[in-house]
């Protein structure tokens, strides 16, 4: 048998998962019935509407050195567009539940009509978590003269810099049509002044809802291969976990949760981007996925399938940190090499890195500025892990799934054969992590 087919490592398997955030947005345009906004028109919305106001350090603030704007919420008004039968909904499906198959999809909710004139803007800020199931926001600009008021997602608009001002008028025959940008809802946007004009938009909210129809579309052929194929290879290597644990990802994107309690096996939210990528690869592989959260202790890390955040601290000023974790049955945090028979430790081998679980003063704090003050939910960096079986036990599965792994993996499966006795008298008694 080739041994260096064995040998494919964590570092393998980091190349095929980019190590920052993979975005899926869409931009688009579709055609509008109605006559484009006429000044007057719009003259009418300003003075029906209020200044807009933003989340900051836990209160709605009004502050035109921040935000310059005009907004209508939507009990206030009906607008005449469809967003589902234009077409527009079909296409942010494609893209932004790129990786999920079916059982979800996206149910858009009219949240806000926006009104930006001459100077207006908006400065960057991620958009404040209202639900568990808030998934990405969509942007629909109408048809006004206006030029300015890019909308720019990513720092400095390094993501995508969208000019709305040349897409609302058809360019051969002038007709008025709307343009729309979906995204994540984790990621950060900015408003660019605008320079001439009136940029009028509705903001819609995307929450994600479980539903029974299958999706017969695809999924992204190549790099689910490649992650399967790297993936796959990882779990033939006699070092990697050889005792059972998990593999670790530190997810890129962030998902709104709520902070007071959320059990995490029932977390129905799809994942964004390459969070989807790994999960669907994992499962392609048979592997028990789960989205857990990392805590830090006063001495230890701990991992735990749901977010406690007020029951914890109940606790506070009675136990430690880590005597309150162990208490609501969260589990130490070992190295790859650690085996454990207790069920308290779990040997995890991070792919990558985890992030510090964010609470509700760090995520809305001082300087930390969202579209609306929000107090019940906050965005969390939570972590996938993805269970990997005894090194015997995974190898004869993929030897069964996959035949033409056997003959190359015939000598492994008689090396373990071998030592399998040797492991019987194996104890982790003296061990600890």
């Amino acid at each position: 048998m080739n041994r260096t087919a064995t040998r494919t490592t964590v570092e393998d398997l980091k190349k095929q998962i980019a190590l920052k955030q993979m975005y899926f947005f869409e931009m688009g345009k579709a055609q509008m019935q109605d006559e484009s906004l006429r000044d007057a028109d719009i003259a009418k919305l300003v003075e029906a509407s209020q200044r807009a106001t933003f989340g900051r350090g836990g209160e709605d603030v009004f502050d035109e050195s921040y935000r310059k704007a005009w907004k209508m919420d939507s009990s206030q008004f009906a607008p005449q567009f469809d967003v589902i039968h234009s077409g527009v909904m079909d296409i942010i499906h494609e893209q932004l539940l790129h990786y999920e198959k079916g059982g979800v999809k996206l149910d858009p909710r009219l949240y806000k009509l926006n009104v930006y004139g001459p100077g207006s803007f908006f400065k960057p800020h991620v958009d404040t978590p209202r639900a568990n199931d808030l998934f990405a926001t969509l942007v629909v600009v109408l048809p006004t003269v206006h030029s300015g008021g890019n909308l720019l997602l990513g720092k400095e608009g390094k993501l995508l810099n969208f000019d709305s001002s040349n897409l609302v008028f058809h360019p051969d025959t002038k007709a008025p049509q709307i343009a729309f940008a979906a995204f994540y809802s984790d990621i950060e946007h900015e408003v660019a002044p605008v320079e001439i004009g009136y940029r009028v938009t509705l903001t819609y909210n995307l929450h994600l809802v479980k539903t029974n129809l299958e999706d017969p579309k695809p999924v992204p052929a190549k790099p689910l291969e490649e992650l399967v194929a790297t993936l796959t290879k990882l779990m033939l290597n006699q070092e990697v976990l050889p005792n059972g644990g998990v593999l670790g990802f530190g997810l890129l994107h962030k998902y709104p949760v709520n902070t007071k309690e959320i059990n995490l096996l029932q977390f129905g939210g799809a994942l964004k981007g390459n969070d989807a990528l790994i999960k669907t690869a994992c499962l392609q592989l048979k592997l028990q996925t789960s989205v857990q959260v990392v805590y830090q202790g006063e001495e230890e890390d701990y991992i735990m399938d749901r977010v406690s955040g007020d029951s914890i601290g109940d606790y506070e000023d009675i136990m430690s940190v880590d005597e309150i974790l162990r208490d609501f049955g969260a589990k130490r945090v070992c190295g790859s090499s650690y085996r454990s028979e207790s069920g308290r430790s779990l040997p995890v081998l991070w792919v990558t890195p985890r992030m510090k679980m964010m609470t509700t003063d760090a995520a809305f704090g001082s300087g930390a500025f969202g579209n609306e003050f929000a107090i019940e939910h906050v965005y969390g960096d939570l972590v996938l892990t993805a269970e990997l079986k005894p090194l015997q036990d995974r190898v004869a599965w993929l030897v069964d799934a996959f035949p033409h792994l056997r003959v190359e993996c015939s000598s492994l499966l008689e090396e373990i054969s071998r030592s399998a006795g040797e492991e019987e008298e194996y104890s982790d008694s003296d061990m600890s992590c």
